[in-house]
């Protein structure tokens, strides 16, 4: 938690600010530093008594935070108990003249009992000042005028010096979509922050401060004395983009699981925690080297692969490119490129497909996006690949979204302008039209990957055959001289898909090996992409004659290789 956030804290609870609304989806983080706060700083009646801490769920209701405060000797202890809904259900709802048994479901679960709850706290009677921490508010805050104007009541009260705050937690960005909206009544009396995943500075002074802790100890002793600086910088590297109590939890298991901080270990649970956030982490193990062609765009990503290291900064480059956009033909290799460029940049990546990104619900989109750019912010540097992004990105006119397309684009557009945390954005299109050119000027690389030359359809058609056991035979049974005319405006993906049909051919015959009259006959009757897309195609190859897009693929070379220089090479265009 940054020195940032508290000052946010210190200000809400000094000034008496009635609400801070918080953009944060580490909530137990949150809700554990304020209560720290509110025990270290906020001093009541003659210093000795710290504020209540109660904390808000849907489930729930009202319950009062344990209080975790360092002892003498360092150790977090637990001050007060968790007090239970049912004697706070009671105690304040008498004055209505209600009350609840334990049988009945819990009224605080409510929001009308939650707001009556905050409005009739009697910090007199209590002594205390409260702070009141509110899990998923968004929900609720604009859901009914009754409340609003309750909440107003209370915050207006809060002004009078009533020792009131409350906090209002929200996973996502405040004021993002309509239903996070804080309404204008409320507005006047509520401050709004958001708290980024750690930073690598952060995430250093977390990993630190564990190394010294454990460092006293009989058991990880030995093995925090060889974690030096450098060492450090490596585990920090390999946190990002984890929550902080997450980074605390995941050094505790690699501890007890390993007695060091494993590195293995800590990129697979930083996977899995990405993973529950709904993308896919990975760090491709294979680079160009089974890919044939395209040598226009791999040489363009292998000159800019050392721009995210710290030896181009110290050359003096001011910041970090932004991202590649490939367009082309379906199956002709952008997928393939973008994880061979992660290897070759050395760089995790973070996969991505576009349509998972949209929601149904308004803000859904905005919120999965941020979850997204704020998670590939603290995993910096890292690759992010957005899969057919027009699906997301591209508007197609006369749909009507109420706004969702714009503010979606806007979320994109602010932070590869701002942001240079070391985010690479690659992005794949089958239609450049949709795109607006704001977005694309964004982009430092764009290419245009056309339909595979003869030559590049040569080595497809020879990798595939020879990674396939047809019997004892291998490429060379086959006249490949012959399929690459056949296959003229297939896609790669075209080719392997006819290749595999025509296996199946074979193999259902009693498992005998695969002809050229298998394969011949298969690619006459395949209608290949570039038929059913021609369109599209041939707007998208205007790009690269308008001077809009470069040409990805390899100028026209001989059709004729040796099949041993093929499988010696071991390239392949997807």
């Amino acid at each position: 938690m940054t020195e940032e956030f508290i000052e946010e804290v210190r200000l809400t609870t000094g000034a008496s600010i009635p609400c801070l609304a918080i953009s944060s989806s580490a909530y137990e983080t949150v809700i554990r530093k304020i209560t720290e706060y509110a025990w270290s700083e906020m001093k009541w009646v003659d210093g000795k008594i710290p504020p209540h801490v109660l904390v808000w769920r849907q489930s729930i209701g009202f319950e009062e935070y344990a209080m975790h405060v360092p002892d003498a000797e360092g150790n977090m202890i637990v001050l007060e108990s968790p007090l239970t809904m049912a004697n706070q259900a009671n105690a304040v709802l008498m004055k209505t003249g209600t009350t609840y048994t334990p049988d009945e479901d819990f009224p605080g679960a409510a929001v009308p009992f939650a707001v009556d709850y905050m409005l009739n706290y009697n910090c007199t009677v209590q002594q205390r000042k409260v702070l009141f921490i509110l899990r998923d508010w968004h929900r609720f805050v604009n859901a009914n005028a009754t409340h609003v104007d309750k909440q107003a009541r209370l915050f207006e009260e809060s002004l009078k010096g009533n020792r009131k705050n409350v906090f209002a937690l929200c996973p996502t960005r405040w004021n993002s979509s309509n239903d996070t909206t804080i309404p204008i009544e409320l507005m006047h009396y509520t401050r709004r922050t958001r708290i980024e995943l750690p930073d690598k500075e952060e995430r250093m002074s977390i990993v630190r401060n564990a190394v010294l802790t454990y460092s006293e100890t009989d058991d990880f002793g030995d093995a925090m004395a060889s974690i030096d600086d450098a060492r450090m910088e490596i585990i920090s590297d390999a946190l990002g983009g984890m929550t902080r109590m997450k980074i605390e939890d995941v050094l505790v298991m690699s501890l007890i699981k390993y007695a060091t901080f494993h590195i293995p270990f800590v990129l697979e649970e930083k996977r899995k925690a990405i993973k529950e956030a709904g993308f896919t982490l990975m760090h491709p193990d294979s680079g160009f080297e089974r890919i044939g062609g395209l040598t226009p765009l791999k040489e363009w990503i292998g000159l800019i692969s050392g721009r995210f290291t710290k030896a181009a900064r110290e050359y003096g480059f001011t910041r970090n490119l932004r991202g590649l956009l490939m367009a082309g033909v379906p199956g002709c290799g952008k997928s393939a490129i973008a994880k061979a460029a992660a290897h070759e940049m050395n760089m995790n990546i973070m996969m991505v497909q576009a349509t998972d990104l949209k929601g149904s619900l308004v803000g859904e989109s905005e919120a999965k996006v941020h979850r997204l750019l704020d998670i590939a912010r603290a995993a910096a540097p890292l690759i992010v690949f957005v899969d057919e992004a027009e699906k997301l990105l591209g508007k197609s006119e006369g749909i009507h979204d109420g706004g969702a397309h714009d503010a979606v684009l806007g979320q994109f557009l602010t932070f590869m302008q701002e942001d240079d945390s070391g985010v690479f954005f690659v992005f794949t299109a089958n239609n450049m039209s949709k795109f607006a050119p704001e977005l694309v000027d964004r982009f430092e690389g764009r290419f245009f990957i056309d339909l595979p030359k003869p030559a590049e359809r040569k080595d497809i058609i020879d990798i595939h055959l020879g990674l396939r056991k047809y019997g004892q035979q291998d490429s060379e049974h086959f006249d490949v001289t012959e399929l690459v005319r056949l296959t003229d405006s297939f896609s790669g993906r075209n080719i392997e898909d006819a290749i595999e049909e025509a296996m199946t051919i074979s193999f259902s015959e009693n498992g005998r090996p695969l002809e050229q009259a298998d394969l011949k006959k298969v690619f006459e009757t395949v209608v290949p992409t570039s038929e059913t897309k021609a369109d599209e195609i041939d707007g998208m190859r205007k790009y690269v004659e308008d001077g809009l897009m470069r040409e990805a693929n390899d100028q026209e070379a001989e059709v004729v290789r040796t099949t041993d220089t093929v499988r010696s090479t071991g390239r392949l265009n997807l």
